[in-house]
């Protein structure tokens, strides 16, 4: 029997059916597209990061585009302090006063509190909108929709003076109350993500539970939250996501600390000092800013993409 020409290269097979090098030919164009999609959205990430590392030479420098020629951790350094990234003790003060000074410290307060607590209250008012009846429900989904639809420049007033008149300026607090009412930043959108996917849940699911005995507390919390795990992630990941980049509410409530996404914009650079250029620092500055969204991103990107999927936003 005469054997197969190139018995031992894998892209030659015997008999009919597509080789791995036929299939690759293939998908080829399809590659090609996706690499190019992926440059074009990595181009800006890149440059910040090139340019964190670059000395004042290397800015004025044209060959040294991408890649510095004397790199250096000068800008990293100074938005690093200019930021207030880790907080200054300082023995005359308490401990919470201390970590008050630590921008890092006040932005994961301000961002991780109230996302986590948004993912429970504004789940309980979307499942109430979904699957309950109660007096003047339209009125109030109506209500909802307007809060969302309402810009917060126009209500700055009102709320800044019952937050003073509750003490919470300069506080977290002025970010955490809202939350626990199932408000707060973005909330009104919060509540319509619960209330579309748990409308898509059978009601026999329901049914069942209360056949069982269950009352509505424990139908929730037992059998509807569990299955809610999609909503939660988005709600959680959209809701970090916009309390770490807000910089409106938090000029307006914190007039003695800051987040990072506040120092970013108020970044400058010290007088007299041709060591490092403002691009540089601004690049390096928002490198550390983004940094803590990409690792998490990296960490939850399946979860985020099933969710997204599942929630019936991209309907």
């Amino acid at each position: 029997m005469k054997k197969p020409p190139f018995p031992s290269l894998p892209f030659f097979r015997q008999g009919g059916g597509q080789t791995p090098l036929g299939a690759f030919l293939r998908r080829l164009p399809l590659y090609l597209i996706l690499t190019a999609f992926a440059l074009l959205y990595l181009e800006p990430v890149l440059y910040m990061i090139s340019m964190s590392f670059k000395s004042a030479t290397d800015i004025t420098d044209a060959t040294a585009k991408w890649i510095p020629h004397q790199p250096t951790l000068v800008s990293l350094r100074y938005a690093f302090e200019a930021m207030n990234v880790w907080p200054v003790f300082l023995e005359d003060r308490g401990l919470w006063e201390n970590l008050m000074r630590s921008n890092l410290v006040v932005s994961l307060l301000t961002t991780f509190v109230p996302a986590l607590i948004q993912v429970y209250t504004c789940a309980i008012a979307g499942y109430a909108f979904a699957r309950l009846t109660f007096p003047c429900k339209r009125l109030l989904f109506v209500l909802l929709l307007t809060s969302y639809i309402i810009p917060p420049q126009t209500v700055f007033m009102p709320l800044t003076w019952v937050f003073r008149s509750l003490g919470v300026i300069n506080s977290p607090m002025s970010f955490i109350l809202p939350a626990l009412f199932g408000a707060g930043l973005k909330g009104s959108l919060f509540v319509i993500i619960y209330m579309q996917f748990f409308k898509k849940l059978p009601a026999q699911l329901e049914e069942a539970a209360y056949i069982d005995g269950a009352s509505t507390y424990k139908v929730f919390f037992t059998v509807m939250l569990p299955l809610a795990k999609p909503a939660r992630v988005t709600v959680f990941l959209f809701s970090m996501v916009w309390h770490w980049n807000e910089t409106y509410l938090t000029g307006l409530f914190y007039t003695r600390i800051g987040t990072l996404a506040t120092a970013l914009d108020a970044i400058k650079l010290p007088e007299n000092d041709y060591s490092m250029t403002i691009m540089a620092v601004k690049m390096a500055a928002a490198l550390i800013f983004v940094l803590p969204m990409l690792v998490i991103y990296l960490f939850t990107q399946r979860s985020f993409t099933e969710s997204i999927e599942r929630t019936g936003i991209v309907e």
